[in-house]
């Protein structure tokens, strides 16, 4: 039987100001073990509020969430950053290294504020390396790699404590085109290899098309969703006629 590794029910945010702001209106989603999911919508439609408040970075004004089982938000604030470290595992457009640190320093971090033995440190760091072909850069400072490179080393760091849930925003946002498929076959083999469960806001319908499924968030709640199936090029043209019909091209998301 497939675990469900996410649960949203009714999932709602508000911002309160001059002016109440509305920006998710009810959202139902789940997320099984193993599954590879892209979220998709115009500028302002939610989708980045939706993956924050999953990641816990914004608090829902209403509705639930359940990841692995447990309610982040019922965990006080040691807790809930032990459950970021081990459950989660976070990959971002700007990369977010730490540049006064080496390659290796930055992808132990998480299990260093676990304090994991040195032994198994270096056992999950040599897995993790050779797995994202970067043993030769380990050395080397933030400021001595490429864009492709960084964003490596950020996945590195977001999987080395393998978490159930991999949580990515616009992750190819910064990186050129050869890039771009370097890195979406990374996650692929990641989601593959170590049937890790991702969900990933992208703008982009080529970066969508590797997911197995792709969900349209709009005006604040969830509009459509499509399953790649065996045709991936199939697949990409569905992405790209859903996008122009929910108001713009490619570059407007």
């Amino acid at each position: 039987m497939t675990n469900t590794i996410l649960n949203v029910k009714q999932l709602q945010k508000e911002y309160t100001g001059e002016i109440t702001y509305k920006a998710l209106k009810g959202i139902d989603f789940h997320l099984v073990e193993k599954e590879f999911v892209a979220v998709m919508g115009p500028s302002g439609s939610g989708k980045t509020t939706f993956l924050n408040c999953i990641s816990t970075i914004d608090r829902p004004s209403n509705g639930s969430i359940i990841i692995n089982s447990k309610d982040p938000y019922k965990l006080n604030d040691d807790e809930l950053a032990r459950f970021r470290r081990t459950e989660l595992g976070f990959v971002f457009q700007d990369f977010n290294l730490v540049h006064t640190l080496t390659v290796e320093e930055n992808i132990l971090l998480p299990l260093t504020l676990d304090s994991v033995t040195e032994k198994d440190m270096n056992q999950s760091l040599e897995k993790v390396a050779a797995f994202l072909g970067i043993e030769e850069i380990l050395k080397k400072r933030t400021f001595e790699i490429s864009g492709g490179q960084k964003q490596r080393v950020a996945i590195a760091r977001a999987v080395i404590h393998n978490p159930k849930l991999l949580l990515a925003d616009e992750p190819t946002g910064n990186l050129d085109s050869k890039s771009v498929n370097s890195v979406m076959m990374l996650f692929e083999s990641i989601n593959k290899t170590f049937n890790t469960a991702i969900l990933m806001v992208t703008h982009d319908a080529y970066v969508a098309s590797f997911a197995e499924r792709v969900i349209f968030i709009q005006d604040g709640i969830l509009y459509n969703e499509i399953h790649r199936g065996k045709n991936k090029q199939l697949f990409y043209q569905e992405i790209m006629d859903t996008l122009t019909f929910l108001g713009g091209g490619q570059h407007e998301f």
